[in-house]
């Protein structure tokens, strides 16, 4: 996947954050155990996992709590780390040994935006917020996505909920959020 793709993920997810109402914080999301404050939390602690996964940065230290807090600013600080990192000459190609397996410097990048772009949907989806977002990006993850997981592997694997339909006019951020498990409809 180009690394185009994750400026517009993160571009997509800065837009959504910035639009986050302060008194939304305290609502419920998709992902049923956290709200929007632990969301948000997560969105920018799994930007300081990658950064530290890829040696970007060199601790995953730093605030866990970024919700109270400038959390926009938060993300694109560390977004741009991750950025900088996955766009460096061939890291594409390069092979990287992480707790949860091994992956090629491409699907690390997948990842990254899988992970990313499904989390500021949720926010958006929380906060009332348009979810047709990078169409294009969502796409091609949705397609990464299944190659991945295959049909419905989720049901062994607790880590994931079973995909869920969307509607024949669903977004492409609609369908991949649904693939993985979201209510779209």
């Amino acid at each position: 996947m180009a690394v185009e793709y994750l400026d517009e993920i993160q571009g997509a997810t800065h837009q959504i954050l910035s639009n986050v109402p302060r008194d939304s914080l305290s609502e419920p999301t998709p992902c049923s155990e956290w709200d929007v404050a632990a969301l948000i939390n997560h969105l920018v602690d799994a930007q300081r996992l990658f950064a530290t996964l890829v040696g970007a940065i060199s601790t995953q230290s730093g605030d866990s709590d970024a919700a109270p807090g400038d959390f926009v600013a938060t993300f694109d600080n560390i977004a741009a780390d991750v950025r900088t990192a996955l766009a460096a000459p061939g890291f594409a190609s390069r092979t990287f040994e992480l707790p949860f397996g091994t992956f090629t410097g491409e699907q690390f990048i997948n990842l990254v935006c899988i992970e990313t772009i499904v989390h500021a949907w949720d926010v958006a989806r929380a906060t009332s917020q348009p979810t047709d977002v990078a169409p294009a990006p969502c796409a091609h993850l949705h397609g990464v996505a299944v190659a991945m997981m295959g049909g419905s592997p989720r049901d062994p694997n607790p880590r994931f909920a079973a995909d869920k339909p969307a509607p024949a006019d669903a977004t492409e951020a609609d369908r991949l959020a649904a693939y993985l498990g979201r209510s779209v409809d």
